[in-house]
């Protein structure tokens, strides 16, 4: 298609001028020799308007002010002009004005349909959603709000608006601005890219603006005890009820790998006992809704021997809020004189210390961590061959100058070893 002839002017009417001596400022729209006018709904004192340049010379605020709305009507009318032309390959000059004064026009917004996808997770946690995935979504969509009126000055933005430097602002602003991590910024780019899908499949718009545009994540950190660390947790007395019960609960993940959730929510009709008699646990995680199958040793069979009959509605144990656990986490990291403890480290631990360092297949150790594939579980062999590397590294400061070689061969012969071969 032949690309039209565009041009935007602003100029005064200088036929309407009111009492106050102040004219009102028009904008007209030019396509291949057709063209309309529409209000700015403002006005200017003559003197203070430039012809040559269709805006203001005056030096005060709100000269300032109404030169950048003009502006803003230059990159609104050349936006949409791009879009029709891409949509319909056709575009006039009433049209482009219908869709500068929203005219005709029902525009599917950005954040009001985050807002209704977030409703209907919310319905659907507890059936096939969880609650914290719904979390993360909101805070996407604050994330998202909060960019809006940041760089745009606006409440919500149409799907059709959106293209490429919108994505690419929206990083920025989370890499440079909120200084956020690139796992962060990942997660939020992935939300914002499933918005976009939603709209393609309700076919609010036809293409994706978002397509070629990707943010790498770097895998998380994860942090794992040494079995030295689990012995001083296991060992260690605690006098205080409360927290002694979150620590044998911690102690409890790391010989079984049960995330939080999943230990809060494990019910003893999720475990078994085989024809052997070894008793297993056998539970669908909450975060993926993959079942993980796994045998319970002696420490976690003692542990819920202690509590049976604590918990309620079928449940193993009677566990409180996450926050609530984080607040006795903190005092027994205290009292262990731990710089950093966490809950999940026990899932971790469960992984490299328990599992793989005693010879635990990989494969095996996907089942009993109920992941979806074996790559989430092959960045804890990393962690492994980690852990040995520095464990040698300690091993060879251990016996650094304890053991030495025989006298004579602490200097290197000067003749060829295979002589000394052939004469011995």
């Amino acid at each position: 298609m032949k690309r039209s002839t565009f041009k935007i002017l602003f100029y005064i009417n200088r036929n309407k001028q009111k009492k106050n001596g102040k004219c009102p400022i028009l904008g007209r729209i030019t396509i291949d020799g057709t063209n309309t006018q529409f209000s700015i709904q403002e006005d200017i004192e003559p003197g203070l308007w430039s012809v040559e340049k269709g805006c203001s010379i005056g030096k005060g605020k709100d000269c300032k002010a109404l030169n950048l709305k003009l502006e803003k009507y230059k990159e609104d009318l050349k936006l949409h002009y791009n879009r029709q032309v891409e949509s319909n390959a056709y575009v006039t000059a009433e049209s482009l004005k219908n869709a500068l004064l929203g005219i005709g026009t029902h525009e599917v917004m950005l954040l009001k349909e985050f807002e209704v996808h977030n409703k209907e997770f919310f319905e659907s946690i507890g059936i096939t959603r969880v609650k914290s995935t719904y979390k993360s979504y909101n805070t996407a969509y604050n994330t998202l709000g909060n960019f809006i009126r940041y760089k745009y000055e606006l409440d919500d933005i149409p799907f059709s608006h959106l293209n490429y430097t919108f994505i690419e602002e929206f990083d920025f602003y989370m890499r440079v601005t909120m200084g956020y991590t690139s796992n962060t910024r990942h997660g939020r780019i992935r939300m914002l890219k499933q918005m976009v899908m939603r709209a393609i499949k309700k076919e609010v718009i036809r293409n994706n603006p978002f397509a070629d545009y990707h943010v790498k994540s770097s895998p998380g950190e994860r942090k794992w005890l040494s079995r030295e660390e689990l012995d001083v947790i296991m060992q260690t007395p605690i006098k205080r009820i409360s927290v002694n019960y979150v620590r044998n609960l911690f102690i409890f993940s790391a010989f079984t790998g049960l995330a939080f959730i999943d230990l809060q929510t494990l019910k003893w009709d999720e475990i078994f006992t085989d024809k052997r008699g070894m008793q297993w646990i056998r539970k669908k995680r909450s975060k993926t809704d993959t079942e993980a199958i796994i045998p319970m040793l002696d420490i976690p069979l003692q542990i819920i021997k202690y509590y049976k009959g604590s918990g309620k509605d079928g449940r193993v144990f009677d566990i409180g809020s996450y926050s609530l656990v984080l607040l006795y986490m903190q005092e027994l990291r205290g009292l262990l004189n731990m710089n950093t403890l966490g809950f999940h480290q026990a899932r971790h631990t469960y992984a490299t210390t328990v599992c793989l360092s005693n010879g635990v297949p990989i494969e095996t150790l996907c089942t009993m961590m109920g992941h979806r594939n074996i790559s989430t579980t092959q960045i804890y062999s990393k962690i492994t061959k980690k852990k040995i590397d520095e464990d040698m590294q300690i091993l060879e400061k251990t016996i650094d100058r304890k053991y030495s070689l025989p006298k004579q061969m602490q200097n290197p012969p000067l003749q060829n070893t295979n002589n000394h071969i052939q004469q011995g």
